[in-house]
């Protein structure tokens, strides 16, 4: 890509506003892995009561040793990034334009910090408990809402401390929601979360925008109990006049991971009231194959295909687990020409969260 340089000065430089990171209310830090890649997390079960007899040996009933759980958690997103800044560009652009320090700023509130709360929520969507397909209106945000929170609350988790990641157009469902009659817009003394806007059945909102919310999710219930969120690196460096380069080289690592405990995932749950649509055009390929490309938010999903004669769209929710295949990454499908292609996005369950309209198979 050209570097654009300046050919009059100008005092200003356009920045794209991003919210900062949104997940770190719904996240702890529990779990240790310094010194470790993966971490092994016990889960002691507990014991069935019984009833007391006061004659006899085993009067609390018959012992047995108590039994376990383990659950493997393994880092896997190791992410990075590096850039030049020349210095004859530099020069040649009004001071502070190509500034590496506020490149990496960008760098960190554009790209590092949307990508780690998108990945964060897809852990969550995926891992929830509870889990609910219904398309979301003015007239059942509120409702919908509350069954997802009654069913955490049902499991017997904590009240206090829930948090709700909202996509924004859920957001303004629910502020419209005719049942919806608390003041959403807080006093600044019960703002505690950063992009928390209100409340709602005593759970904190917190806005989420649509571009990092997963594939077809309108909100996320959880409590920060439920998913520990290790960083083991955040690694930011400015090199000036390395060798080969005169000016700035700029790199950056950040190690992080997301996960869900097996015994509290019934703690969280997501709704997946926002089917998404994606588009899809396929192009001839060698004989007999074409190749497709997909434009859409897939966060979260995987992509699958179906082709045939026939073919209809799935909606919200459907079970696409049998007569679907898995989208190779490359997006080279074997087809039949004049026959019909569907590409749908589906969650952890293999159940329809987006999915693309139905066009003519093209193949060479």
């Amino acid at each position: 890509m050209a570097i654009n340089l300046a050919t009059k000065y100008s005092g200003q430089v356009d920045e794209v506003i991003r919210k900062g990171a949104l997940t770190g209310a719904g996240t702890n830090n529990n779990v240790d892995f310094i010194g470790a890649k993966s971490v092994k997390v016990y889960s002691m079960e507990t014991a069935p009561l019984n009833d007391y007899n006061a004659n006899g040996a085993n009067r609390y009933g018959t012992p047995a040793e108590i039994e376990d759980t383990v659950q493997e958690m393994t880092m896997t997103q190791a992410k990075s990034f590096t850039f030049t800044i020349d210095k004859t560009n530099a020069v040649d652009s009004p001071e502070g334009v190509r500034d590496a320090g506020q490149a990496l700023r960008r760098q960190i509130d554009n790209v590092i910090i949307p990508e780690v709360d998108r990945y964060r929520l897809s852990v969550f969507a995926n891992k929830a408990g509870n889990k609910y397909y219904t398309e979301n209106t003015a007239a059942n945000a509120y409702a919908t809402f509350l069954a997802a929170n009654t069913a955490i609350t049902d499991e017997e988790f904590p009240v206090e401390g829930r948090v709700a990641f909202c996509k924004t157009s859920f957001v303004e469902l629910l502020k419209k929601s005719p049942e919806y009659t608390r003041n959403t817009e807080l006093a600044q003394d019960r703002i505690i979360f950063r992009g928390m806007v209100g409340e709602c059945d005593g759970v904190s909102i917190i806005a989420v925008p649509s571009k990092r919310m997963p594939a077809g999710v309108s909100f996320i219930i959880t409590h920060p109990i439920c998913a520990p969120a290790p960083v083991k690196i955040q690694d930011y460096k400015i090199h000036d006049d390395p060798p080969g380069i005169a000016g700035r080289l700029v790199e950056g690592l950040i190690y992080h991971d997301c996960f869900v405990f097996d015994n509290k995932k019934a703690g969280m749950a997501v709704n997946f009231g926002a089917f998404g649509t994606l588009a899809i055009t396929m192009t001839a390929d060698e004989t007999g194959k074409g190749k497709v490309a997909v434009t859409g938010n897939t966060s979260g999903a995987s992509l699958v295909y179906k082709t045939a004669s026939s073919v209809t769209a799935p909606t919200l929710g459907t079970d696409l687990s049998n007569g679907w295949t898995a989208l190779p990454a490359d997006g080279v499908v074997s087809a039949t020409s004049g026959h019909k292609i569907c590409v749908a996005a589906i969650n952890a369950d293999k159940k329809a969260v987006g999915a693309s309209d139905v066009i003519t198979v093209t193949v060479g």
